[in-house]
């Protein structure tokens, strides 16, 4: 069979299984508007504290009414001391303390140091994150004015004292990217492309192990299997990979309003290499497991582990060495930074050098194992 016949009946056989085109086609779009709903108000708000107020001085009141009108954080209630406050932490009822210590309007009056204290359970850094900014302006907002007041109480110049209520931060934080500093900015044009490799690895080892059981198709059926047949089996799957990986970065980051379009020709570029791989991925999958449930079984199983491997969640520094090696054999680790890299950042190709080397060798590595699986299951049926 030529490459375009075999491209073609790649495709047509696609189409024709009902059961699996809907995921070929149709899952991807699905899960491009479930996916990203729950992150569609980007900065977090409403997030819920408990406040520890050990001074009850007119200060301190006043940084928890500032709190209260604070629209990331909701203040749910007061506690006598942090051990009370502690169990609804740990609970999940609330997300952090605050804890005002003693004396705290007298010390900052008198300059002398003190602290506002901020817990949090650390499960979740964005939520700690937002609490701990939040408190942290309003803190610095009451404490300069208590500055400038002691500032006058000790008699400075009226230009001294217009300076420092004028004064702003010593340190600016300006996103390049992430501009709403949302958390869906951050995750779904990372996510996105896991969920495309994991649809279509299911999809194409369920359609290769069907039509083992079948002894049809393009790659078990009675035909011969050259290298144009499998070359047009693989393009033929990677072309709804790529249409899928189009889709979410060229109309979902757009429709959702996330980063996007940095060096848009690249990311195509890229993702035609990285449909090409999960194409070659599935059909080793697919051979391997010989069985179209088989690929469901397994392959569900590996989304969240994944994405943690990959080191868009959790820093590859802190993972061992032998997690990283294995990290490696994934498509979506290279694909996800390289397509970050690219669509979000404006990468060139020569920053993006190591992602294209190693998508590069696993299209090699699986392209091979394809053939090979293959060929072997065939010999296997022809016994």
């Amino acid at each position: 069979m030529t490459f375009w016949r075999a491209l073609a009946a790649t495709v047509l056989g696609v189409l024709r299984d009902r059961g699996l085109a809907i995921m070929f086609v149709a899952a991807v779009p699905a899960y491009s508007f479930f996916y990203p709903l729950p992150y569609s108000t980007q900065v977090v708000r409403h997030v819920r504290l408990v406040v520890v107020d050990l001074d009850a001085s007119a200060l301190s009141r006043d940084i928890v009414s500032q709190l209260s009108a604070v629209p990331s954080v909701r203040v749910a209630g007061n506690a006598s001391s942090v051990d009370e406050a502690r169990g609804a932490l740990a609970e999940g009822q609330i997300s952090g303390i605050v804890l005002v210590p003693e004396n705290f309007a007298r010390d900052a009056a008198r300059g002398t140091p003190t602290a506002v204290t901020v817990f949090g359970s650390g499960a979740y850094p964005v939520q700690d994150k937002a609490v701990l900014g939040s408190v942290g302006a309003v803190v610095q907002a009451v404490a300069g004015g208590v500055a400038v007041a002691r500032m006058a109480h000790q008699g400075a110049a009226a230009g001294g004292l217009l300076q420092s209520a004028r004064a702003g931060p010593a340190f600016i934080d300006q996103p390049l990217y992430n501009l709403t500093r949302g958390y869906g900015s951050y995750v779904v044009v990372a996510v996105g492309i896991l969920i495309v490799q994991q649809m279509m690895l299911m999809a194409i080892a369920a359609l290769v192990g069907t039509w083992f059981e079948q002894r049809a198709g393009t790659l078990f059926g009675a035909q011969r299997v050259g290298l144009g047949t499998l070359l047009g089996t693989v393009s033929g799957f990677a072309l709804f990979a790529f249409l899928s990986l189009l889709y979410f970065i060229g109309f979902v980051f757009w429709f959702q309003d996330y980063p996007r379009g940095g060096n848009f020709a690249g990311a195509m570029a890229f993702a035609a290499l990285t449909a090409l791989t999960v194409a070659s991925l599935g059909i080793a999958l697919g051979a391997w497991f010989a069985d179209r449930e088989r690929a469901f079984q397994v392959l569900l199983a590996t989304t969240v582990p994944f994405l943690f491997m990959c080191g868009i969640v959790y820093p590859r520094e802190a993972m061992p060495a032998p997690i990283n090696a294995l990290a490696l054999l994934i498509p979506t680790t290279p694909g996800i930074f390289g397509f970050v890299k690219l669509n979000q950042m404006g990468a060139t190709w020569s920053e993006i050098r190591p992602e294209f080397l190693n998508m590069a060798a696993l299209l090699l590595l699986y392209a091979t194992l394809a053939a090979w699986a293959v060929q072997r299951r065939r010999e296997e049926a022809a016994e």
